[in-house]
């Protein structure tokens, strides 16, 4: 015995996704220009921080390799 539910078809989920998806997109904030620019910035610039940090990091280690291991 087959049992069928009543769950909506594929594409009435879809639509209903799309429709909420735009609903809830219309009620957010957006930033204004100068704090994207101002978040970007400092986004760049911690990324270069932990960048020379990583990249001091693994020169050291290979230092030390090199010198304490003789490879």
């Amino acid at each position: 015995m087959a049992t069928t539910s009543n769950k909506p078809g594929i594409f009435y989920r879809m639509y209903k996704f799309t429709r909420e998806s735009w609903l809830e997109l219309h009620k957010t904030s957006w930033p204004s220009s100068d704090e994207l620019k101002k978040s970007t910035l400092l986004v760049l610039a911690a990324i270069l921080v932990v960048a020379i940090w990583i990249g001091g990091l693994d020169y050291l280690l290979g230092v030390s390799t090199k010198r304490f291991l003789n490879w």
